[in-house]
């Protein structure tokens, strides 16, 4: 019978190796398993242990930094393609290091490439996938690497796998519905704001030639619009790059921290859009709590992990004050009763998971019914919304052309 050499980890820090004996890889990968182990590499021992002093094969170099660098082109649904078949690899029984290998391969995508490799070299050396995760925390969120680390330590890495593949498609799912909706409003701001531009700077100054030929008495909305337009006839390009440069300076001040704090505390102040902002953080906030602690990660871990997730700072704040107070020893739903974006229906259901002992489950029920408010808020937010949008942009080209007209009719009258 062919004899193995293996290498697998017995916990989070123990490492064991030696040699045993099965008719093929794949029944001494299951042997190993049944064993309590998880392992790491399996190859057959052609000439029994290795000799001792042996040269070990070259590590390889990976630049962490410039992949981590490049992880604004790594998409979110790239991401869950890697974990769903990284999934079906390892719940088929196959080794970590060849699965990591196979996925190497498939991946179009070279940075998303470059991460699996330097995945696949440290598990080769002998580290858990969760602590060669954790060197690329661009790519793989905190969350994740919580995730497997206990999945690994509990020894079911691939259903684990599966529960990080559920909540990833969840949460594409979630963006998608709120992005989707906003399309057609960006696309009627940016041609009302193009056609306005194009009616100032370039159509009606050259009426503005005619009106002045004639030296009439103008309306005054005709001569407010007469300046603007001459402005604009003149210096349209001074105000296209100081449009520029102000949208630059804006962006760059609401990458600071004072600015992205006081930009999330007015989004949560604009009426219909802070319902919406608010429903997605609770479904966002009950799903990951839910599956962290479902998945043996503990309560305090959890709260910090949780709230680094959402998007809005103010809402963050909230949670840690909630992890401040549950380490207190206070209860989880006193602390949330004390945050004003938490929903009172949030507190009750959290206060009934901790009588139960069911936090996780509450939580994930909780996380599924914010999935329908969330699409609920935002359809009604567009529906009030674009009608809105489409007024405002009435009315501005509306002003402008009747105040073109108004002269025309004078003049008409006076010929």
């Amino acid at each position: 019978m062919p004899r193995y050499k293996y290498e697998a980890k017995k916990g989070p820090a123990d490492k064991v190796d030696g040699f045993l004996e099965a008719p093929d890889q794949k029944a001494a990968v299951a042997r190993l398993r049944e064993m309590g182990y998880f392992p790491i590499r399996v190859e057959e021992s052609k000439g029994g242990a290795a000799a001792p002093g042996a040269p070990a094969s070259p590590a390889i170099q990976i630049d962490t930094a410039a992949i981590s660098k490049f992880f604004a082109r790594i998409r979110l649904n790239e991401r869950n393609v890697f974990f769903r078949q990284l999934a079906n690899l390892v719940d088929s029984g196959m080794l970590l290091t060849r699965a990591l290998r196979t996925l190497n391969a498939q991946t179009q995508n070279p940075m998303l490439a470059e991460v699996i490799d330097s995945l696949r070299d440290e598990v080769q050396k002998g580290a858990a996938l969760a602590d060669a995760m954790e060197k690329h925390p661009r790519v793989f969120p905190v969350l994740y690497t919580n995730l497997v680390r206990a999945g690994e330590a509990g020894g079911m890495l691939d259903e684990v796998l599966w529960r990080i593949v559920t909540f990833g498609e969840q949460e594409e799912e979630l963006r998608g519905k709120a992005k989707s909706a906003m399309i057609y409003p960006a696309f009627l701001s940016i041609v009302g704001s193009i056609a306005i531009f194009i009616l100032v700077s370039f159509v009606f100054p050259k009426f503005i030639v005619i009106f002045e030929e004639f030296n009439a008495e103008l309306p005054l909305p005709t001569k407010i619009v007469m300046v603007f337009c001459e402005f604009m006839g003149n210096w349209w390009w001074a105000v296209l790059i100081a449009l520029g440069l102000a949208g630059y300076g804006l962006s760059r001040y609401l990458k600071t921290e004072t600015g992205s704090r006081k930009r999330d505390a007015f989004l949560l102040r604009v009426p219909g859009l802070s319902n919406v902002i608010q429903k997605y953080e609770m479904a966002k906030f009950a799903r990951t709590l839910g599956t962290l602690l479902d998945n043996g990660v503990p309560v305090l871990t959890s709260i910090k992990i949780t709230g680094e997730t959402l998007g809005n700072r103010t809402i963050q704040d909230e949670v840690k004050i909630v992890h401040k107070g549950v380490t207190e020893g206070e209860s989880m739903s006193e602390c949330l009763n004390q945050c004003p974006h938490f929903p009172a229906l949030v507190v009750s259901m959290f206060a009934v998971g901790e009588e139960s002992g069911r936090i996780g489950t509450v939580a994930k029920r909780i996380a599924d019914a914010y999935d329908i408010e969330v699409d609920r808020a935002v359809k009604a937010f567009t529906a009030l919304f674009e009608p809105l949008l489409v007024v405002i942009m009435g009315v501005i080209i509306g002003f402008l052309v009747v105040a073109m007209l108004l002269p025309m009719m004078t003049l008409s009258s006076v010929l």
